[in-house]
């Protein structure tokens, strides 16, 4: 405290001799912008943004086996698209559903090119524990076979409508 009360004395004291005021001669610190996030960044991000609306879209889908649930088209493209498609139209074919929650967290494992990415992979380890299928007319599980930790790799492409998945791999319970 001592020392505190020194310090404003002395600053005080100075400020009343009436002297001009010496020059400042501390060098002024730039100014450093707001930091942007850069292109790699922001096309990362909405590859895992596409990424995660597609197994939104396609849990919502699956809820009644629609293969023209219009998000899917939103999430994905080319051999996803196809691929989500024709698995839907199957479950339906087979009176079957799909429902519960799955947990996912992806990761970018590789973006192309590198500063400015026009396709990113993802690699996940989906876990569909509790996202199973069903049979429509009983709501029995529509086999035994569990769910369980998954892993996932996918190619997500930026085109004229934005990020999409454009083909992923599924693989056995127990891969990752």
């Amino acid at each position: 405290m001592a020392v505190l009360a020194a310090l404003v004395a002395i600053a005080a004291a100075g400020g009343c001799t009436g002297a001009e005021p010496a020059e400042d001669s501390r060098t002024p610190l730039p100014s450093v912008p707001a930091p942007t996030q850069d292109a790699r960044g922001s096309a990362e991000e909405a590859a895992l943004d596409a990424y995660r609306g597609m197994w939104q879209a396609y849990a919502k889908a699956g809820l009644t086996a629609n293969p023209d649930e219009p998000s899917l088209a939103a999430h994905t493209t080319d051999e996803a698209l196809t691929n989500l498609k024709n698995g839907l139209a199957k479950l339906r074919r087979d009176g079957e559903v799909v429902k519960g929650e799955y947990q996912s967290d992806p990761q970018v494992t590789e973006a192309s090119p590198a500063a400015t990415p026009s396709s990113i992979s993802v690699q996940d380890c989906l876990n569909t524990e509790r996202f199973l299928t069903y049979k429509t007319a009983t709501g029995a599980l529509a086999d035994d076979v569990p769910g369980g930790n998954r892993a996932v790799r996918a190619t997500v492409t930026r085109d004229d409508g934005g990020w999409k998945v454009s083909s992923f791999g599924v693989q056995a319970v127990g891969s990752c």
